[in-house]
């Protein structure tokens, strides 16, 4: 009895410890980033959202206030961006380059629901990486 149940504890704790690590994963790649926006959007999960801008608000208003602010807005402004993002897709590749003051950013192209219609439904959204992980700073 006392083997089975340390043997179920170690796997308990080997569990926790794993997905403590993989926890905020999707911050190693600037794909899995925009990833995260669409999950948040089509599971209305939130609790993420705040991760994705940057400590410094270095980023645009856009991103600040429709996405990484989303879960301390109204339930309108939570019911327009799950709408925006929920079936939001990549579009293409993901584009990483060091601009000259030696910061990584990255554009990746993706579709969203866009209120002024299909035209402007395509965008690119730019990220920054900062102490290895990355952010989003506009679109």
């Amino acid at each position: 009895m006392k083997t089975s149940f340390s043997l179920i504890f170690i796997c308990l704790f080997i569990n926790t410890a794993f997905a403590q690590n993989t926890e905020n994963d999707f911050q190693s790649d600037p794909v899995k980033v925009l990833e995260e926006v669409f999950r948040a959007a089509a599971k209305e999960d939130f609790s993420n959202l705040h991760l994705l801008c940057p400590e410094d608000k270095s980023n645009d208003g856009d991103t600040q206030k429709y996405i990484c602010d989303v879960a301390a807005a109204s339930e309108q402004e939570k019911r327009e961006f799950v709408n925006y993002f929920k079936s939001g897709k990549i579009t293409g590749e993901a584009v990483i380059s060091t601009s000259l003051s030696g910061v990584q950013v990255a554009k990746v192209p993706f579709w969203f629901n866009h209120p002024g219609g299909e035209s402007r439904a395509n965008e690119t959204m730019n990220l920054i990486r900062i102490e290895g992980k990355w952010y989003l700073s506009s679109f």
